[in-house]
């Protein structure tokens, strides 16, 4: 694909099919049978991610060369895609995995790290995580005070971490820390990769959410943790820009979770709609519900062409970089905060509709409408809130003068 040009992917190959298919038995067959018990007890489900590593979807869009399967953003996409028909946290698991925790060894990893880290990554050996977020900075991530400190053949890291998506069972953690607190998110901010059991490394509190029952969000601990100098991801001052890649990649595949979790509030709703009698007739002949289905359906068209046109233009940029236009960067970004904010408003509005749908019975605790609205809210926050898109897209048009394709 030319640099700069229109992509539209929309007829996927025999290879993409086949792995919707896999993707969805697995949903239907082996996920979705276990999601009640793992929403009640609040448990990581080590059975159901044991058979995703299995199966090879902890490396769906890494090179095969790396241990992956080589299917790029697309495939990625479409497996996010269908594990978010009927549920949030697998697809969280694996996205603080691949998106974030893999993406920044990938693209700027030197070879060593790539061979140490992202191929057992790749191959649902490792775990990973990534951790930006701290008590005093979140959206503003420029002003974290996790510090890192020269000192010999190491970085000395202190300062606190929270809600990390995997921080409990993640076996390599992403950290973004301060090698100069002066200098901010220019040049300020390095990116590290602290594996499990380190020195001066531990897990911290666990947190009890409203929703994603099946992910940890924890809390993590340095107190002068050595990481060797080798571990340091990008080159020093660079974290912050191997973060915002990752949020890249993330953000256009929250968009395809979103488009799983309209897909299964549609597919709910249809059904409870038809075989619903109320006044005599299936509450289906209603306008008042068939607006509501209509533009679950709308959304869910308009979604998909924005996601997988994303998706199939970051295949399209390549690996490196430094190789990209500037004005392919910021399409880029512009595009997944577009994505994101839109997809997870449109997703959190589709729950929501299916609920008023299904009336009493959607508010009831165990059910999936019920576990879908508490576990949909969050969209709106994580991988940078939706007022942080905003201020994105804000910042690209007045930047560049209007709206440019």
């Amino acid at each position: 694909m030319e640099h700069g040009a229109p992509t539209i992917q929309m007829k996927f190959t025999e290879e993409q099919n086949a792995l919707r298919e896999t993707v969805a038995k697995f949903a239907e067959e082996e996920m979705a049978p276990i999601l009640e018990e793992m929403d009640e007890k609040e448990e990581f489900p080590q059975k159901t991610v044991q058979r995703m590593k299995e199966l090879g979807f902890f490396g769906v869009p890494i090179p095969e060369e790396y241990g992956g399967l080589g299917m790029g953003k697309v495939g990625y996409c479409i497996m996010l895609e269908e594990l978010s028909k009927f549920d949030a946290s697998h697809p969280a698991i694996l996205g603080a995995h691949t998106s974030l925790g893999m993406t920044p060894l990938h693209y700027y990893g030197t070879e060593e790290q790539k061979q140490k880290f992202l191929v057992p990554a790749a191959k649902g050996e490792k775990l990973m995580g990534f951790s930006l977020t701290e008590p005093h900075s979140g959206s503003d991530s420029g002003s974290l005070k996790t510090e890192a400190k020269a000192e010999g053949d190491y970085w000395i890291l202190n300062g606190n971490k929270i809600y990390v998506t995997n921080g409990k069972e993640a076996d390599q953690i992403v950290v973004m820390a301060a090698n100069d607190l002066k200098l901010g998110s220019n040049g300020g901010i390095s990116a590290f990769l602290v594996e499990k059991g380190m020195k001066g490394f531990r897990l911290g509190r666990c947190e009890k959410k409203m929703g994603l029952h099946g992910t940890s969000t924890a809390e993590l601990i340095f107190e002068n943790c050595a990481v060797p100098k080798e571990n340091i991801i990008g080159g020093v001052g660079r974290g912050f820009y191997v973060a915002m890649t990752a949020l890249d990649v993330g953000r256009v595949s929250l968009g395809a979770g979103s488009c799983g979790g309209i897909w299964g509030a549609l597919n709910v709703s249809l059904n409870y709609a038809n075989n619903r009698m109320q006044f005599d007739a299936p509450i289906v002949q209603y306008q008042a519900i068939q607006f509501k289905l209509a533009d679950m359906a709308m959304h869910l068209h308009a979604l998909r062409t924005m996601v997988y046109q994303a998706a199939a233009f970051q295949d399209g940029l390549g690996y490196d970089p430094t190789k990209w236009p500037r004005s392919d960067r910021l399409k880029k970004s512009r595009d997944s905060a577009v994505i994101k904010c839109l997809g997870s408003e449109w997703a959190s509005k589709a729950v929501n509709d299916a609920l008023q749908i299904h009336g009493g019975i959607g508010y009831i605790r165990g059910t999936p409408i019920e576990r879908a609205y508490r576990d949909a809210r969050i969209s709106e926050i994580f991988e940078g809130t939706n007022e942080v898109q905003r201020m994105i897209i804000a910042g690209d048009l007045i930047g560049r003068g209007g709206f440019v394709p």
